[in-house]
């Protein structure tokens, strides 16, 4: 499989934390996903009120109106179609390649969907926090079905922030008893401004077109602008573990099937729900 990943990206992730691929897939990967995508999306939930009042109002802050933020996560387990597209097509290497891992598995594949109507943007977090795992080479590979800027959705990186340190996530409040008990991996303290500190922070972003895809660590601190008023925002991100990812118990898990995991501490990751997506 020869696959459109330099040398020169690989370093840009190292560095950056995040890499814009530009060709990864092409059309008809794209319209598989675009002929499954209502049909998954009707079983999604509405993501738009899981953060708690402080995290919502950095979204309110902006001045726009509310929006339908729809999530989808663990496609590949109830469709064929994203078995075939994971298995099948090159997100998987990708990953691999831009990791250096000898493989990958796969931890979760979410269908995100921002809704027309100036959908709020997502406000600056981590994705690791929640995750009951450790290691180094992990990333999720982002794409989207529309061509996306800053106006549409475009996300958004501080360069760097994938070498630490985790912050304390945003919850619900029927999770803050539980990540109470997590408080020690969360050495950075609260999350930080980042758009009040331009000058602390750099932050990067990228257009991107249908069959790119963006790679990033889930450690890297990002945002995404809101969706544009009379379109939506579609997009898949597949999350892929590598050689180092070793299993971390934590209370506070985004998923509560993570916590039936019977995984002990500093186990390599595998099992029917994480199964080795490359080499297949």
């Amino acid at each position: 499989m020869i696959l459109p990943i330099t040398p020169a990206d690989i370093q840009t992730f190292n560095d950056n934390g995040a890499v814009h691929i530009r060709g990864l897939l092409g059309c008809d990967w794209m319209d598989l996903l675009r002929g499954v995508f209502e049909e998954l999306k009707a079983s999604a939930y509405d993501l738009s009120n899981y953060y708690d009042d402080d995290h919502t109002a950095q979204n309110k802050a902006t001045g726009q109106a509310p929006g339908t933020s729809l999530v989808k996560d663990d496609n590949w387990i109830t469709s064929d179609v994203m078995r075939s597209f994971l298995f099948e097509s090159p997100v998987a290497a990708a990953a691999a390649r831009v990791l250096q891992s000898s493989k990958v598995n796969i931890y979760e594949d979410l269908l995100i969907f921002k809704g027309p109507g100036a959908a709020p943007p997502t406000p600056w977090h981590q994705d690791e926090p929640q995750w009951p795992l450790q290691g180094m080479l992990m990333c999720s590979v982002w794409l989207c079905l529309e061509s996306v800027k800053r106006d549409t959705g475009a996300l958004r990186f501080v360069a760097g922030s994938h070498r630490g340190p985790l912050y304390v996530p945003h919850v619900p409040a029927a999770q803050r008893e539980k990540l109470a008990q997590d408080m020690h991996y969360f050495t950075g303290g609260p999350l930080p401004n980042v758009d009040a500190d331009p000058t602390r922070f750099r932050i990067v972003s990228f257009d991107t077109e249908p069959g790119d895809v963006v790679i990033f660590h889930p450690r890297s601190l990002h945002a995404a602008f809101g969706s544009d008023r009379t379109r939506p925002r579609r997009t898949f991100s597949i999350r892929f573990l590598g050689d180092d990812v070793r299993w971390l118990t934590k209370k506070s898990v985004f998923h509560s099937w993570l916590s039936q995991i019977t995984l002990a501490d500093g186990d390599a990751i595998s099992g029917e729900r994480f199964p080795l997506i490359w080499p297949a």
